[in-house]
């Protein structure tokens, strides 16, 4: 399944209070010989190399393979699957433990191990699978490097470990605050983007037209009054509205260390809050059945088109991932002059610019992010904090 790892053994707590038994046993059996303290320094001993031969022997034909999920999410407990083969014929694998091993980088670690994989038995020739859980601590590509495999089985005594080495990685999404719903709907409300009638047939709203009867159309849909006059079975056809369409807009054009902050605050904790609203924004309007889209003003990246649906969602969420603030800006990439008939939510990290945007683009900040979410999540960071 994977390269050949490299094993170790690590002491345990248990095991360094128990060679200090030992030690102290040994001692007194050496300085006053007697039967019954050397029948126990030997008892103990006997089973300190019992423990690392049982499970030395046990784990040699142990191999392990990690599966990476394609994506996560600020906020949201991260799975991470691993897949545990014992090969051996005969001997089977009892307490094995899998942990993550990747060394943080400068600014910690991206992914914080919230639980442990862990099996009880894995059988000769038998392959099972293990979950650790994670909390993403950050948005943005985690790299995995090594995982390790071990086990104190039978005694507890010595921990045997397995690492193996095995590169991955995991896009973690921006996190997304729950967005005061009725905030959407009035900025929407009889915008160039709000709700209107398609062009296109079909639904169940107003009358569009009437057209000849074809096979299938429903009963109820057939204009009785022309088939009197004509003779002629015809149809009603009804126009269907259109959802609203909303542009989220990120303004980004302003570099971290050009960004105006107040006294104690962090202009890199204002970019990262804008593109949490920017998501947030996006994952609203991904709830209430909305088309949606996202331009990116400071970056080289193509204004994404208006969709709906779960993997329109996703393509925009590892949009706002793959944002590396560190990379220089650009000041080009904005709105000013749209004939897009969408509404246009413009979000910056400390104050507006509205020549980014056209004149009627609502314009958000970073710091009002705590006002813009729903009552309850304010009370439950409250509680939380």
């Amino acid at each position: 399944m994977t390269t050949r790892p490299k094993r170790s053994t690590r002491p345990v707590f248990a095991g360094v209070v128990f060679v200090l038994v030992i030690v102290a046993v040994g001692l007194a059996a050496g300085g006053r010989p007697n039967n019954l303290l050397i029948w126990v320094f030997s008892f103990l001993m006997g089973a300190l190399l019992v423990s690392g031969i049982v499970s030395g022997f046990m784990m040699m034909p142990v191999r392990a393979v990690r599966i990476e999920p394609r994506r996560g999410r600020v906020g949201e407990p991260l799975l991470i699957r691993y897949e545990i083969a014992n090969g051996s014929r005969m001997l089977p694998v009892f307490d094995v433990r899998v942990d993550e091993a990747a060394p943080a980088d400068a600014r910690g670690a991206a992914l914080e191990p919230a639980g442990h994989g862990w099996l009880l038995h894995v059988g000769p020739r038998e392959r099972f699978h293990a979950e650790a859980v994670f909390r993403p601590a950050r948005r943005g590509l985690a790299r995995l490097d090594a995982f390790e495999v071990s086990t104190t089985f039978p005694f507890g005594l010595m921990r045997k470990v397995l690492r193996f080495t095995q590169s991955g990685e995991v896009l973690i999404h921006p996190e997304v605050k729950p967005v005061r719903a009725e905030l959407i709907a009035q900025v929407t409300a009889g915008g160039i983007g709000g709700q209107r009638l398609s062009r296109d047939p079909g639904g169940f709203d107003d009358f569009f037209g009437v057209r000849e009867y074809r096979p299938g159309d429903s009963v109820r849909s057939i204009a009785w009054k022309r088939l009197a006059g004509t003779g002629r079975l015809a149809t009603i056809e009804r126009s269907r509205s259109v959802p609203p369409r909303v542009r989220v807009l990120l303004d980004l054009r302003t570099a971290t260390a050009d960004i105006r902050t107040a006294e104690g605050e962090d202009a890199r904790a204002l970019e990262e809050r804008a593109i949490v609203l920017a998501a947030s924004f996006v994952a609203l309007c991904d709830r209430l059945g909305y088309e949606y889209a996202l331009s990116l003003a400071g970056f080289e990246l193509p204004p994404i088109a208006l969709r709906k649906g779960h993997f329109h969602r996703e393509k925009i969420m590892s949009a706002l991932a793959a944002i590396d603030l560190d990379a220089s800006r650009t000041k080009g990439n904005g709105l000013a002059a749209s004939d897009e008939r969408a509404v246009i939510l413009a979000v910056h990290p400390d104050r507006a610019d509205i020549g980014v945007a056209p004149s009627d683009a609502w314009h958000f900040t970073a710091r009002q992010l705590e006002a813009l979410l729903e009552r309850g999540a304010d009370l439950g960071q409250e509680a939380g904090e």
